[in-house]
C-alpha cells in the first residue's frame, strides 16, 4: 500500500504552481523552488500534503483546491509521521466530503432544496430538511446504542452489575462503589479509546 500512497516532491510543486497565477516563463523556476520547500519540510508536513494530493485527485476539478486544503490541514492536526495513517485519516475524510458533494449533486440536478416538499410514508407533506434532520437524528442514536452495547460487551461482569443497579436507581453500597471507582482509574482510557474508535 505505501507504494500506491507515494507522492513524489516534485507532483506536489507542480499542482501547487498550477494553482497560483504564473506567466509560463515562470513556471519551471515556481516548481523548481516549490520542490525545493516540500523536501525540506518536516517528516508529517509532506504525508499531510501527499495524502491530500492523493484524494484531492478524486474529486471534479472546481472543488480541488479547497478539499487539498481541508484534508492537508486534517492530516496536519493529528501529527502523525506514519503514512498509512495519514492515509486512511485523508480518506475518511475524503469520503465524507464525497457523501455531501453526491447529496448536493441529486438536490441540483432535481431542483431540491431544504425547502422542498415531500410526502413522508404516512402520505404527510414534510420539508425534506425535516427528513434529513430526522435520518441524521435516527444514525446517531443507533452508534450511540451501538457504541454503549460494545463497552457494555466488554467490561467484566461484576461492572456489569453494578452499572445495572445504578441505571435502575437502586443503591450501590460502599464496596462495590469502590470496586467501581477503581476499575474506571485503570481502564478509563481503555473505554474512552473504544467510544474514539467506533
Amino acid at each position: 500500500m505505501e507504494n500506491k500512497i507515494r507522492v513524489s516532491h516534485r507532483q506536489l510543486a507542480v499542482m501547487l504552481a498550477k494553482a497560483m497565477p504564473i506567466d509560463s516563463d515562470d513556471f519551471k523556476n515556481k516548481v523548481n523552488e516549490f520542490t525545493q520547500v516540500i523536501q525540506n519540510l518536516p517528516a508529517q508536513a509532506k504525508i499531510a500534503l501527499q495524502s491530500a494530493y492523493i484524494f484531492s485527485g478524486k474529486v471534479p476539478r472546481e472543488e480541488r483546491e479547497d478539499i487539498f486544503q481541508d484534508l492537508a490541514l486534517a492530516v496536519l492536526k493529528a501529527k502523525t509521521k506514519d503514512i498509512k495513517l495519514g492515509y486512511a485519516i485523508a480518506r475518511c475524510d475524503w469520503r465524507n466530503w464525497w457523501q455531501s458533494y453526491m447529496l448536493r449533486q441529486h438536490f441540483n440536478a432535481h431542483n431540491l432544496s431544504l425547502e422542498s416538499e415531500l410526502e413522508d410514508v404516512d402520505g404527510n407533506t414534510v420539508y425534506l430538511r425535516e427528513l434529513i434532520v430526522g435520518e441524521v437524528e435516527f444514525e446517531r442514536k443507533i452508534c450511540d446504542s451501538l457504541d454503549c452495547q460494545k463497552v457494555m460487551q466488554s467490561l467484566p461482569s461484576r461492572v456489569k452489575g453494578i452499572i445495572q443497579q445504578r441505571l435502575l436507581g437502586k443503591a450501590v453500597n460502599v464496596k462495590d462503589r469502590m470496586y467501581l471507582s477503581r476499575y474506571l482509574k485503570g481502564n478509563g482510557a481503555k473505554i474512552k479509546a473504544m467510544l474514539a474508535i467506533s
